[in-house]
């Protein structure tokens, strides 16, 4: 194509004279290509069939006339530097642009003859679209139309050369928020992948919607976004995360059903010219996972200590390995007493990692980590083993067990095969099903209330009953307490802490063990430490207590000594 374009300059400018006009013409006109000769005072002398069509004009009205006077947008654009360049010095031009009036992308090159220049000239609109689609999609992500992590790296890297050079405010600063929604995989597990993927389409439609135009957002991988605020103060930021919190508690419509998101956001400032990008959304990612530890729904600001807890949380995760093949993890139980006559009911078995550096760690140090990692499934059956284990060794030892309780997560409820897993245990070590007590809490049913209906429709069938942990910290929907087959609503331990300040907790105790009582379930008060706490759930018809006024979580040994002589050791 250039080689004709360069014989056809070559051509308009020393042989037109010699060519018939006619033969010319014909074969200007056979060009896929525009082609127009304009003369030195900028009047079109000629335009092939192409150029008129181009132009969307009638050639023979523009023949004799000024190309400026036609075409008048075009002064001062890069057509027309390109145009008057190659006039003033004889040199071929190259341009290619939009030219809105026609609302085309056209490619044009330039050539001078004696009398003026000539332009070859074409459409390549399709050739740019496909070109920024591919640049698009290369920058954005296909699903949420947000950009992608690449896009978000670049944009940050730059807010972070910008702000570094131009200097910073003590009250504002460059802002990253980190957003990870919870538990999504559960949703995407219930629903399918189709919801899930509609799911995040319409939380990024809600994220665009409340951020200003100047504010950048990105999606930087599955359920996880970026928000960049630039000269952004700790209020704005926090009041930024709020916001996105807010978005998030209208429910979702899936499939015909609502589904309620929340998410956990992480917040990093850049504090000084050397940090990078990658360490800023570093440090955003750290906040963010502090505040998926501090119970999700939650909006944390990095800090140095922050930093320390997520190389210890490191540690750990990495030390899960060994913990399971060297058997550090142990049980602790926690008595609990039937409050119609002080007979002991049985217990709640409590995980404890007795770590070969640390010593022995609560589950608040380490379970979040657990849960978070490939040991997740690994952890039910070495529960259901371990206890029905140990009730197995209590029995041969004459240590009265009537009932032991075990806490599972959301993932690990709606795990494959959980009924017969635990059936299977169960029978090889002689334990019968009823003797087993499986937990959960309101916010791990919520994800799917239909599949967790079915699974703990089926442990009741089997004969392994179920409570509801932590009643009323959580969603608290009588629909869904109505729906599902529980045996026992466990009263929150804060109501019970607040029985000593607030009338109002005794009344909200009154009531939930009044819920129970109607549809036919049992209540526990967790967190019972005083003998006033004791008196006033028994009062209220509470059936079962468990706290230090009872006793603490115990060992194997210590517990079977609790049981016969009715004393902790």
């Amino acid at each position: 194509m250039k080689r004709q374009a360069e014989s056809l300059s070559q051509l308009t400018e020393a042989s037109m004279d010699r060519l018939a006009p006619a033969h010319l013409s014909e074969m200007l006109d056979s060009l896929s290509d525009g082609f127009m000769s304009i003369d030195r005072s900028w009047r079109f002398t000629y335009l092939n069939q192409t150029a008129g069509r181009y132009l969307q004009r009638e050639r023979e009205q523009l023949l004799g006339l000024n190309i400026w006077e036609c075409y008048p947008d075009l002064i001062d654009s890069d057509y027309y530097r390109t145009y008057t360049q190659t006039a003033a010095t004889g040199l071929p031009g190259r341009y290619t642009g939009y030219y809105a009036p026609l609302r085309t992308w056209f490619e044009v090159r330039s050539f001078a003859h004696d009398d003026g220049i000539t332009v070859l000239f074409r459409d390549v609109t399709r050739e740019q679209e496909q070109k920024e689609q591919l640049e698009f999609e290369a920058s954005h992500d296909y699903l949420t139309g947000l950009c992608n992590r690449r896009m978000c790296m670049e944009v940050l890297s730059r807010a972070v050369i910008d702000a570094s050079s131009s200097g910073q405010s003590p009250e504002a600063s460059l802002a990253v928020l980190y957003i990870d929604l919870d538990n999504f995989k559960e949703v995407n597990d219930a629903f399918g992948h189709t919801s899930g993927d509609g799911l995040l389409r319409d939380f990024a439609r809600r994220l665009s919607s409340i951020l200003m135009p100047t504010v950048f957002a990105a999606r930087v991988g599955g359920d996880k976004f970026v928000v960049l605020l630039i000269d952004a103060t700790v209020g704005a930021a926090e009041a930024c995360a709020q916001e996105v919190l807010r978005e998030l508690a209208h429910p979702f419509d899936t499939s015909g059903r609502s589904v309620s998101l929340s998410a956990s956001i992480g917040i990093a400032f850049l504090k000084e010219a050397r940090d990078s990008a990658e360490v800023l959304l570093s440090r955003a990612d750290t906040a963010m996972y502090a505040a998926k530890s501090s119970g999700r729904f939650q909006v944390r600001i990095y800090d140095d200590a922050l930093d320390r807890g997520m190389r210890e949380r490191l540690a750990l995760r990495m030390d899960l390995r060994e913990a399971f093949a060297e058997n550090q993890f142990v049980l602790h139980f926690q008595p609990q007493i039937a409050l119609a006559d002080d007979a002991h009911y049985g217990a709640e078995a409590l995980l404890r990692w007795n770590h070969s550096a640390h010593g022995l760690l609560s589950p608040y140090a380490f379970l979040d980590v657990l849960l978070a990692s490939p040991y997740e499934e690994t952890l039910v059956d070495w529960l259901v083993d371990s206890v029905c284990q140990q009730m197995a060794a209590w029995r041969l030892a004459g240590v009265p067990v009537r009932r032991i309780s075990l806490n599972l997560s959301a993932r690990q409820l709606l795990g494959p095969g959980l009924v017969d897993r635990i059936l299977r245990i169960a029978y090889t070590h002689n334990i019968a099903p009823a003797m087993l007590d499986i937990e959960v809490t309101e916010d791990s049913l919520v994800g799917d209330i239909d599949r967790a209906t079915l699974v703990l429709g089926a442990l009741q069938k089997a004969g392994i009953s179920t409570s509801l942990d932590d009643f009323g910290s959580g969603y608290s929907s009588f629909g869904y307490l109505v729906r599902m087959p529980i045996d026992t609503l466990k009263i929150d331990k804060t109501f019970v802490q607040s029985l000593a300040v607030s009338a109002k907790a005794s009344a909200v105790i009154r009531g939930i063990i009044a819920l129970a009582r109607s549809l036919s379930m049992k209540t526990v008060a967790e967190g019972v430490e005083t003998e006033a706490q004791f008196a006033e759930l028994k009062d209220a018809g509470c059936d079962i207590i468990q706290g230090y006024l009872i006793s603490r979580p115990l060992a194997p040994d210590a517990f079977a000594r609790f049981l016969l002589s009715g004393q902790p050791a």
